[in-house]
């Protein structure tokens, strides 16, 4: 788990893109001048096919679902597309965020046609620290628009492609965004917790082209970014940001139907199982129940060998002091005092070498001790569950269910550091 701003960010952009999803439906369409550009300029190595329909586009759709494979196949998420239409697809929690998201491609009997949602990707920063980029992660330092993400989206694109211009979305999309980021403003302003804390959302879609054997596909690629920024004046001042794709490919000439469907019918209607979630989370819990499990059982054993090995030491020198003369006595005494000493730093250092060969730290809760992943410097329980987070402001209380402790820092051994 990470820090819980998070928590939030993602569920706010998967609130916006239901937002988008589900607007009124409103034909969507390319700005003239970027019409009439795309219909002058097509790529030449795709200029001796034309696409055939064997029916107009139908405005009937089909109910698909997502199934976890992990849990028995069970129904993750119900998705809507055009009849006919086949679909795969997951959920995948993505680097920098936190909330399982849906991914998937739907896609026509001839595949020439598809709805694709891409993976969440996210960033962060902070005005005061240079954590480095972490993996996984895009490597920017600040807010930017959703017309800046799709530009340097394109630019990912494998092989290339060619833009046509930008598509300009219907008022509603973009307005529905806003009033959720608005609508969490407003929440937020009831905590003293989210002082200074700013949600925004922003929407735009481009029309771009790319060539599939010699077909010119036409694609409407659009985003959706969210951030949260944080302008308290402190080490945490910076922002975290959310970002994902969707995207509606047709041949050339066909693209503007698809979007008339897709977006009269508010496709794909995405919305995950409370079963499953809930299914998903008790999943989380055990692997992280049975993972302590081996944890400790590797301490016990390095335990009962350091145990041995001082056993040895203390019978080989209680060896020594019997032969030593009786005008020894108080040089051996200090001897032992020393040796002792080295014992227990032996010990500090020996439980931490096995934490640090293990990706493990151990913290100290409750009156006793629980190996827990090094990746994080914040360590929170409730007793049955943890959370983790490299965020030094985090703080799941009132945000998660349950009263959260703050985990301390110890030795391999449990001894304070």
């Amino acid at each position: 788990m990470k820090k819980w701003s998070y928590v939030l960010l993602p569920a706010l952009a998967g609130m916006m893109l239901t937002a988008v999803c589900n607007s009124e439906p409103k034909t969507l369409a390319a700005d003239a001048e970027g019409a009439a550009y795309a219909a002058q300029t097509a790529p030449a190595s795709a200029t001796g096919a034309r696409y055939v329909s064997a029916a107009p586009l139908s405005n009937s759709t089909a109910t698909a679902t997502i199934s976890d494979p992990t849990l028995n196949n069970m129904a993750a998420a119900t998705l809507t597309i055009p009849a006919g239409w086949k679909m795969q697809g997951m959920m995948l929690t993505s680097p920098c965020t936190t909330l399982p998201q849906t991914v998937f491609r739907a896609y026509s009997p001839d595949a020439l046609m598809q709805m694709r949602f891409e993976p969440a990707i996210g960033w962060s920063w902070r005005a005061s620290q240079n954590l480095g980029t972490p993996q996984g992660c895009l490597p920017l330092r600040k807010q930017i628009t959703a017309a800046q993400f799709l530009d340097y989206y394109t630019g990912t694109i494998p092989g290339g492609v060619h833009v046509v211009g930008p598509i300009t979305l219907p008022e509603d999309q973009k307005q529905g965004v806003a009033q959720r980021a608005a609508k969490l403003n407003e929440l937020g302003a009831r905590s003293p917790v989210m002082a200074g804390i700013t949600n925004t959302g922003d929407l735009a879609a481009v029309r771009i082209e790319t060539v599939n054997g010699s077909f010119v596909i036409e694609e409407r690629l659009r985003a959706i970014v969210a951030c949260q920024l944080n302008n308290n004046p402190s080490f945490a001042q910076g922002g975290d940001c959310y970002a994902q794709v969707d995207e509606l490919m047709a041949p050339k000439g066909q693209l503007d139907s698809l979007i008339r469907v897709v977006d009269g019918n508010q496709l794909p209607r995405a919305k995950a199982s409370d079963q499953w979630f809930q299914a998903k989370l008790r999943q989380q819990n055990q692997q992280w129940t049975e993972f302590g499990a081996k944890l400790r059982a590797l301490y016990q054993a390095e335990s009962r060998m350091l145990a041995e090995r001082a056993q040895q030491f203390s019978q080989m020198m209680a060896q020594n002091h019997a032969a030593y003369m009786q005008q020894q006595e108080s040089e051996f005494r200090s001897t032992m005092a020393n040796a002792n000493a080295r014992m227990n730093a032996r010990s500090n250092a020996a439980s931490d070498w096995v934490d640090y060969a293990l990706d493990q730290q151990t913290v100290a809760v409750g009156g006793g001790t629980a190996k827990v992943s090094s990746s994080y410097s914040q360590t929170w329980t409730n007793g049955t569950q943890w959370y983790q987070t490299n965020d030094p402001n985090s703080n799941p209380n009132g945000v998660l269910q349950g009263n959260w402790t703050l985990a301390t820092p110890v030795h391999g051994n449990g001894q304070p550091k």
